[in-house]
């Protein structure tokens, strides 16, 4: 029988399954490269559209700076604010996981949870790669 869940809904289920409410995680979300919101709660709630831009254009520009300059490979992207962080990671070629966290929590904490979010969305989505 053919799974007929939606993509947005198995991302939203593997998203909260590794990162439930609460714990210094204030919020997780997939977004596409191009800047469109997926899966999972923005940042802001009011400019979701705005937010998912911003993330995916922060990560862009990272990866220039990587190519044009360092000759590295990028793992993640963190903004450190005065009260939050933000972090994003590459889930697949075309889609990053943006989370903001409290200050004080743990960043790599929170790294090996979206490397676990990318794991179980590789074996849930085997042809998102």
């Amino acid at each position: 029988m053919h799974d007929a869940r939606s993509v947005e809904n198995i991302l939203e289920n593997i998203i909260h399954d590794e990162f439930p409410q609460g714990e210094g995680i204030q919020s997780i979300s997939i977004v596409s490269k191009t800047g469109l919101m997926i899966a999972g709660r923005s940042a802001s709630s009011a400019r979701a559209e705005t937010f998912s831009a911003m993330a995916a254009i922060m990560f862009s520009a990272a990866e220039a700076t990587k190519h044009d300059i360092f000759k590295d490979r990028i793992e993640h992207v963190l903004a450190v604010f005065h009260n939050t962080k933000l972090i994003i990671a590459e889930l697949s070629s075309s889609m990053l996981i943006v989370a903001t966290v409290d200050r004080e929590v743990d960043d790599q904490r929170v790294l090996a949870s979206m490397s676990k979010i990318v794991t179980m969305t590789r074996e849930e989505l085997p042809w998102l790669r």
